[in-house]
């Protein structure tokens, strides 16, 4: 049996004209900032048909309400002859999805239904999704990641007058993470901070990008790379301080000494720096920082930071260690030396 396959929400540009409107619009997926960006420009397709604020309705499977009556609401005439719109948010939360199949089946011309399914639809071969996915009424917003993500960033920032290179577009990424919402409010930043120039420099980029205004995770990462145990100590107190979660902190020094290991593998093979963040999948910039660890460049002192990220990430699942604690463990043990926690008055 073939397993059934959900449109992307890519497509979802070829639907939004007066020939091909949908009578439903079934948007699932854990990509929420598309999901979002889909529901306004359905929306602003729709308004022109809408000749009353009457014909606009708007329920949340959060709230309690009946689907049934919904369902009999968007089978009655328009009061201002036109389209009638219905959005019903949070449709995961509603317990009776499966009436909604018989209603897809014969939607009257006069409705345009918008359904928001927060998060991944597991088996679309259950009612109501297989007919809707039958009809071509649902569509999927995946996660962009890699490439796709980074493409996306780029024109996203070219919409804003911001000129971003492949290379700075994935540094900033590797800085803010991969949700498009904290993105799309650092393009809004470097907007803003630009004053018309079209272009910033890598190190304005970092600065706006990084979440403290004193350090930068990459300050600490290459503070860490050197072997500078004091100066580790104080970055990443700072860090902290500045609302930085541990968490975090262990996930970006793990991705560094990863990327060290395959450095030190790739330079042994004797490929090149550009050819080799290609390879490891980082930017250009990160390649050229992490190759300057030198106290990592060797296979037990990467063996021994590895050890010491997962005790790290054990303390803070599986114990009430405090977070300035687990840091200055981290570092000691990485750095295979005590390190002297500063006296705070």
């Amino acid at each position: 049996m073939i397993k059934q396959q959900a449109k992307s929400i890519i497509e979802l540009n070829k639907y939004l004209n007066k020939e091909t409107l949908l009578p439903i619009y079934f948007l699932c997926g854990e990509d929420s900032y598309s999901i979002d960006i889909a529901v306004e420009a359905i929306e602003k397709v729709i308004s022109p048909f809408i000749e009353t604020d009457f014909d606009r309705e708007s329920f949340n499977g959060e709230k309690a309400f009946e689907l049934s009556q919904v369902l009999d609401l968007a089978l009655t005439f328009p009061f201002g002859g036109g389209k009638k719109l219905i959005t019903i948010k949070n449709f995961d939360k509603i317990t009776d999805k499966k009436i909604l199949s018989d209603f897809v089946k014969n939607v009257p011309e006069f409705t345009v239904m918008i359904i928001v399914h927060n998060g991944k639809i597991s088996d679309l071969s259950k009612e109501p999704y297989s007919i809707l996915n039958e009809k071509g009424y649902l569509f999927e917003a995946k996660p962009l990641t890699g490439n796709e993500l980074i493409n996306w960033f780029i024109k996203a920032g070219k919409r804003l007058g911001i000129e971003l290179s492949d290379d700075n577009a994935r540094i900033v990424i590797e800085i803010v993470g991969e949700d498009k919402t904290l993105l799309e409010t650092q393009l809004q930043k470097f907007s803003s901070f630009a004053h018309g120039r079209n272009q910033l420099t890598i190190d304005e980029l970092i600065k706006l990008s990084s979440p403290t205004k004193e350090y930068s995770i990459f300050d600490f990462i290459s503070t860490l790379g050197v072997g500078n145990k004091s100066r580790a100590l104080e970055i990443g107190f700072n860090l902290l301080d500045n609302g930085i979660e541990m968490v975090y902190i262990v996930n970006m020094v793990a991705k560094f000494i990863m990327t060290v290991a395959q450095i030190l593998d790739l330079s042994r093979q004797k490929i090149n720096d550009k050819d080799g963040s290609r390879l490891v999948g980082v930017s250009y910039y990160y390649y050229l920082n992490c190759k300057k660890a030198s106290y990592f460049l060797t296979d037990d002192r990467l063996y021994n930071a590895s050890k010491a990220l997962l005790n790290a990430d054990l303390a803070i699942k599986s114990t009430s260690m405090d977070a300035k604690t687990v840091l200055q463990i981290l570092i000691t043990e990485m750095l295979g030396q005590i390190v002297q926690i500063p006296f705070e008055a």
